[in-house]
């Protein structure tokens, strides 16, 4: 975990049925705080408080855990499959599914019929509780016709109501909002009241038939830098691929941007960011030989880096989460087989 002040040492023991204890690495490192052989992980929120909430699958069954510092244990689930966590407080934790919708009021579940459409993104940012919904991602084979789309929704009392916003919509944190415009990556910002473009500047060393998009945003809540990632795609006319692509990062303030082109890791069309509580921020892809690899965008650079997996395996990252105000960071997946889930934690 990150801790602002001096770093202590900690460990991490992890039990509930058969799942291994781990002890967390060195300052500094992700490590493995918890695996399960038949477990599937899918979400992942930890409230302002420190507690962290995991849902996913335990062999054809839904599955919620709830853990902190020391212990994972299977807690009471809303009463249907969790895709989507987003949390305010240990007293407001919602859970999103297919069908149906619920919030935690600390003493119980309350359910609701979902009317919309799937829920991609969920989050719980000051008094406002958003959702992205119906997001497309560009295929690894690219296509001609491919065209942004979601739909983002706020929380207005009881009723989930559709908000207008200047880009297509694929991430928040913040006030700010990360996607594209006309097939080009765009930023917004909300005032409050309304979502507005915020000016870029152009993408280095465009090519004919350029598209992009960012995927995600991460904002560090003391200085407000703003970091985001996406990808930059092209025709490249190659018999396995109509597109070649790249990764594109954005770091800034409002007012002043840039963008960094990377060759490696190439096209990710699914990367997630989320602030590192120190300055910089956590970007997590799918790596092209399997499993998950990061990004790390400090003050001086960007560092990549690989997730620890047991042996032999190469575990998939499906969410990622920070404590607000902490810098405490967590992820969550499972190996590639859809079993073995495995929570990570970062410490330094």
């Amino acid at each position: 975990m990150l801790f602002r002040g001096t770093a202590a040492a900690l460990a991490f023991l992890v039990a509930t049925g058969p799942a291994t204890a781990h002890a967390v690495a060195p300052p500094g490192r992700w490590s493995v705080v918890h695996d399960h052989p038949r477990d599937s992980y899918d979400a992942v929120t930890v409230t302002p408080g420190g507690a962290v909430w995991v849902a996913g699958t335990r062999g054809t069954g839904s599955l919620l855990l709830k853990g902190g510092r020391t212990t994972f244990k299977r807690v009471t689930g809303p009463g249907f499959r969790v895709k989507r966590l987003a949390s305010a407080s240990d007293t407001r934790v919602w859970a999103f599914g297919a069908s149906r919708y619920a919030r935690w009021d600390g003493r119980r579940w309350q359910v609701k019929r979902w009317r919309h459409g799937r829920v991609d993104r969920a989050y719980a940012i000051g008094k406002n509780l958003w959702v992205v919904e119906n997001s497309n991602t560009f295929p690894a084979a690219g296509g001609a016709g491919w065209k942004a789309r979601s739909t983002l929704r706020r929380l207005d009392g009881s009723v989930w109501r559709k908000v207008d916003t200047p880009i297509v919509v694929k991430g928040l944190d913040g006030k700010w909002a990360a996607g594209s415009v006309r097939g080009r990556a765009a930023l917004a910002r909300w005032t409050g009241t309304a979502w507005r473009a915020v000016a870029l500047p152009a993408i280095p060393s465009a090519r004919s038939g350029q598209i992009s998009e960012l995927t995600d945003v991460a904002v560090d809540g003391e200085t407000g830098r703003v970091m985001a990632v996406g990808w930059v795609a092209w025709p490249c006319g190659g018999a396995r691929r109509s597109f070649c692509g790249e990764t594109l990062l954005l770091s800034g303030y409002l007012g002043g941007f840039t963008f960094e082109v990377r060759d490696e890791p190439g096209l990710q069309p699914r990367a997630q960011a989320e602030p590192d509580g120190r300055g910089g921020a956590w970007v997590v892809y799918d790596a092209k030989g399997g499993g998950s690899r990061f990004l790390h965008i400090g003050t001086d650079g960007v560092e990549p880096g690989a997730f620890p997996a047991p042996p032999n395996r190469k575990a998939f990252v499906r969410d990622l989460a920070v404590q607000p105000g902490s810098g405490s960071i967590w992820a969550v997946g499972a190996a590639p087989s859809g079993r073995n889930g495995l929570i990570w934690a970062h410490g330094r």
